[in-house]
């Protein structure tokens, strides 16, 4: 409020003094003393205004009287004003003569200036004055100023610095101060490092180099594959130099000598290079059709084993080769279609009618199981792991009927799992924990590759992921290196790898021609025998032939690089180095 006092007899003599009134909506009395100046005479004329929130607000109520001041003493003088404030705001209905935006709400008062909004984001440009000053403003306007950046609208001071960019996000003439930026850090290696800005975040900027580390996966003492880089602790189970250039075989490593084995053993970088007269031809024998039909080799280090239907020679359905070169061929009641040689060379064969055999290189008969497994299924591949404590070995046969036995001789077998696979081969090393089967699902509608995973805690065998784009056929052969590697061949020239748990499909045999079985040293060895004769080798890039024969090669299995054998059709069978 206002209140003028006016000299009625000078009235260019006057006085006008500002009241501030305490916020208070209802009707009240207020008290102003007014002390007549020297010279004035005693008549003058009171004029009281009340103005919205402030002294500069609009004019909402005036009164106005005369009043003859007494020589001495007191005299009283009522003024009354009235303006309605509805909602209680401060500001008064604009038909009161107020400003009030609408005085039925008290969050909104009165007219507001209206700045340039160009980004439409609620806050003014604060670089501009405002456009206008009113109850609501045009397009692309804001009641809120302060905004730096009226081309983005993210940027604003209602806005977190939200990204490191090196510009201020929120308006606080700051820049990047939620990223401390330039602050210390550790990288991902655990290397010092400042922090940056990076793709509008902050990344731990660091010009120390990590320290490579390697682990052994092969297990054959050397490490070579790929434990991590760090600035931190040396990680447990790693050494701080590599020296296996292939880490899925045993045979090479830098350490070892170069052989004569179609691999680098050495990593010098060249196969089988400084080895004098090194002869990489296989030997062996093309028989008639009389002789027997080798469906199954199993190759051990002083003995190999090859097993089948026995001709029309009378020669038998065991042949029995010994390094020396000497051989012995016999016959075992039954037609065998798969064989297993132990640490001590003797021999477990598997049958066409679920029948299972074992023969000592020093028997001249078999020994069939105790008992006959409770299917007559044949039989198509069997497995077994040596006994650490020198007892017999425990053997695993997996059958077409999809049945898979476990056998620890002289114990009969115990069929553990019906898969419902029709099975065709099966494979492990280190222990049961590494078996695989493979074969495929032949029911409803075309043959599916399959693969079947060991878990010996449930005795459970678990299907394998394979690749989606296989065609219909089966995986006819299988061979685990190691846990970490595990390789699988079949019909149309099929060849998948086993890569630390996943499967992926690998160049395929030439001419697509149908594998019959597989045995592999390394991702850089593996050889297949096919029906057409030929023994392939896998290089780790491509295939080439490297033994050939008129007849269908069944099988094929090697104790090592150096000494490898394949089998076949009337009498057939292929020999690498073996015997001496």
């Amino acid at each position: 409020m206002t209140l003028t006092v006016t000299d009625q007899t000078e009235v260019s003599r006057h006085v006008t003094t500002n009241v501030n009134v305490k916020p208070d909506p209802a009707p009240g009395t207020l008290s102003v003393a007014v002390f007549r100046q020297a010279g004035w005479s005693n008549d003058v004329k009171l004029l009281a205004t009340a103005r919205e929130v402030s002294c500069e607000g609009a004019q909402v109520a005036t009164a106005e009287t005369p009043a003859s001041l007494e020589k001495d003493g007191v005299t009283p003088v009522d003024l009354s004003l009235s303006a309605v404030d509805g909602d209680g705001d401060g500001f008064v209905s604009p038909a009161a003569g107020g400003t009030d935006c609408n005085d039925r709400d008290e969050r909104l008062g009165g007219p507001t200036p209206w700045y340039p909004d160009d980004d439409n984001d609620g806050y003014g440009n604060r670089q501009l004055p405002a456009l206008i000053t009113a109850c609501e403003g045009p397009a692309l306007t804001a009641s809120r100023t302060g905004d730096c950046n009226d081309r983005d609208p993210l940027v604003n001071p209602g806005a977190t610095e939200f990204q490191c960019d090196g510009k201020d996000d929120n308006c606080n003439d700051q820049i990047d101060e939620s990223f401390d930026v330039g602050g210390n850090c550790l990288n991902a290696f655990l290397c010092p490092g400042a922090n940056v800005c990076a793709n509008g975040g902050v990344a731990c900027n660091s010009t120390v180099t990590p320290k490579a580390y390697y682990v052994d996966e092969d297990l054959d003492g050397k490490a070579g594959a790929d434990g991590g880089v760090t600035c931190g602790a040396q990680p447990a189970g790693t050494v701080a130099e590599s020296s296996d250039c292939d880490e899925s075989s045993v045979y090479v490593n830098k350490d070892l000598p170069e052989v004569c084995d179609r691999l680098d053993n050495n990593c010098s970088g060249g196969v089988d290079e400084g080895v004098a007269a090194c002869d990489l031809t296989w030997r062996g024998s093309v028989g008639s059709g009389l002789q027997a039909r080798w469906n199954a080799i199993a190759v051990g280090q002083d003995i190999a084993w090859l097993a089948g239907i026995g001709g029309t020679d009378l020669q038998g359905n065991v042949l029995k080769v010994q390094s020396d070169g000497g051989m012995d061929q016999s016959n075992c009641s039954g037609q065998y279609q798969a064989a297993w040689v132990s640490k001590s060379g003797q021999v477990f064969l598997a049958g066409d009618d679920g029948s299972l055999a074992s023969k000592t290189p020093t028997q001249s008969n078999c020994t069939p199981a105790t008992t006959k497994p409770d299917s007559d299924a044949p039989l198509n591949g069997i497995v077994g792991f040596d006994s650490t404590d020198g007892g017999s070995p425990t053997l695993y046969a997996v059958a077409s009927n999809g049945n898979i036995f476990k056998w620890t001789p002289p114990a009969a077998p115990v069929r553990i799992a019906q898969t419902g696979i029709n099975l065709r081969a099966v494979s492990g090393t280190t222990g049961p924990d590494t078996l695989l089967a493979v074969g495929a699902r032949d029911t409803p509608g075309p043959a599916q590759f399959t693969v079947l995973r060991y878990n010996p805690a449930n005795e459970a065998w678990l299907p394998e992921t394979l690749p989606s784009s296989l065609p219909a056929g089966y995986l006819t052969g299988v061979s685990v290196v190691n846990p970490n590697y595990a390789y699988a061949v079949g019909d149309k020239g099929v060849f998948l790898e086993r890569n630390h748990g996943k499967w992926s499909q690998r160049d395929s045999l030439p001419l697509d021609v149908n594998a019959t079985g597989v045995k592999a040293f390394g991702q850089n060895a593996i050889y297949a025998t096919t029906v057409a004769g030929n023994v392939q080798f896998f290089n780790g890039v491509r295939w080439e032939p490297v033994a050939s024969s008129p007849k269908t090669l069944r099988a094929i299995d090697g104790a090592s690089p150096t000494k490898i054998g394949a089998a076949g059709l009337e009498g057939t069978y292929q020999f690498f180095r073996w015997p001496r």
